[in-house]
């Protein structure tokens, strides 16, 4: 009889114990913006103080405990946990919905102000707002995403790496200057119909050295096309390239990312069909300030960056369904994407690929760049299951020096042509 009851409540206790966790919305409290420097911010040093440093970790998901929080993790954070069982892990900390904008960015979105046209290919609205802060489709959150308060002016600087899993990685680094057209700040008459202006270089490897790249991306698709140049060092000539765009695999990525992955999704739309999947709460990552402060040697690891600088916090996230259409191609078929509530930023990714089993994870780790204030990635991660190999580009750290985001000067309009990708190029 006592072995009876022993086995009965051994039984009841194993239920306890793999019960799987649930969390509602008001676990992750109230918006609390951080929209100007905090305390003891140094403008002249590349870091930026974490405002959460005392926050302790909540508790820690791993290989052993993962199934007990499925509802509040994604797919590619469950292949992560069955591929790398040894080494992955999430440090939960307490949600701090710190994201901010500039003030005149929120007094520009307190309605719907915004249609999408040209079957959604384009959008038309107040310049500078939030186009849709009461999104409803699925388009309305990649907007949301791609005009989204990057800054104005932009001029910085970025590495890449490419890891392996034995260790051995390639390294680059790059620069660029950008114009964002979609913000309150820019009158300029030759940013009317776009998106912006970007033009980069490669700085590293020497190989790759000084080849360029100018992009002019419109607010309309459809109508007008991406347009693009590069500039090869070897000819000193520049060229149209109408096919960086959709699925073209730039050489610096290694086929590890697409033209339309850059900065969590750009571009056009047209090759898929868009669902949306709902509105829930997953852990994802944010407020990644120990991550930017680290030094480079200790994040990076042989199959991923080195999970013990990362936090991460239970976060409303928008999901978004991609399906390529039946009669167009894409190498990424199916494409899973959560958006950020407060900052309407893409923080994460899965891809699928024909018979929908997956390929790749990517997260874009959200920060709160208060002296703008902008809520933006540090940077792109993007896991392949297949090789085990994994890039980490568009980076952002305290060992470069601090993106520039509202430079004191604008650009000079006329550089973003070919003759100025040219001169720029040298």
């Amino acid at each position: 009889m006592k072995n009876y009851i022993f086995f009965i409540l051994l039984t009841i206790s194993n239920i306890v114990v793999n019960a799987e966790t649930l969390f509602k919305n008001n676990d992750i409290g109230d918006r609390i913006p951080i929209s100007s420097p905090v305390e003891n911010y140094n403008p002249d040093s590349n870091e930026y103080i974490n405002p959460f440093i005392q926050d302790e970790i909540q508790f820690e998901i791993n290989a052993l405990n993962y199934e007990n929080y499925l509802t509040h993790l994604t797919e590619g954070q469950i292949q992560m946990f069955q591929s790398y069982p040894e080494t992955f892990f999430m440090n939960i900390y307490p949600s701090r919905r710190s994201c901010a904008v500039p003030r005149e960015v929120l007094d520009l979105s307190k309605s719907g102000n915004a249609n999408m046209i040209a079957d959604g290919e384009g959008v038309d609205g107040i310049i500078g707002s939030i186009p849709f802060p009461d999104a409803s489709e699925p388009l309305h959150h990649v907007w949301n995403h791609i005009l989204r308060y990057r800054g104005v002016d932009i001029i910085g600087g970025a590495p890449y790496y490419v890891v392996n899993p034995d260790g051995t990685m390639t390294q680059g680094a790059g620069e660029a200057i950008a114009k964002n057209c979609w913000n309150p700040f820019v009158k300029d008459s030759h940013c009317e119909g776009l998106q912006g202006m970007l033009m980069q270089k490669v700085t590293h490897p020497p190989r790759l050295a000084d080849a360029s790249l100018l992009v002019i991306e419109s607010l309309n698709a459809l109508k007008s096309p991406r347009k693009a140049w590069v500039y090869d060092p070897g000819t000193r000539r520049v060229r149209r390239a109408p096919n960086i765009a959709y699925d073209y695999l730039g050489s610096a990525s290694q086929g590890l990312s697409t033209a339309d992955s850059f900065d969590g999704f750009n571009g056009a739309k047209d090759r898929y069909n868009w669902s949306n999947v709902g509105t829930e709460l997953k852990f994802m990552p944010y407020n990644v300030y120990d991550f930017y402060n680290a030094d480079r040697k200790n994040v990076l690891t042989n199959f991923h960056v080195n999970q013990k600088f990362m936090r991460y916090e239970l976060v409303k996230v928008n999901i978004v369904r991609a399906d390529v259409k039946s009669d167009k191609r894409h190498i990424y078929p199916h494409r899973v994407m959560y958006f950020d509530v407060d900052s309407h930023g893409m923080i994460s990714e899965e891809v699928y690929d024909g018979k929908k089993e997956i390929m790749n994870y990517r997260e874009l780790p959200l920060m709160n760049f208060y002296d703008e204030p902008a809520c933006l990635a540090v940077h792109s991660a993007t896991y392949n299951f297949d090789t085990k190999r994994y890039l980490l580009n568009n980076v952002r750290s305290s060992e470069i020096d601090k993106i520039i985001w509202r430079a004191d000067k604008p650009h000079d309009i006329q550089l973003f042509t070919p003759n100025g990708l040219k001169r720029y190029a040298k």
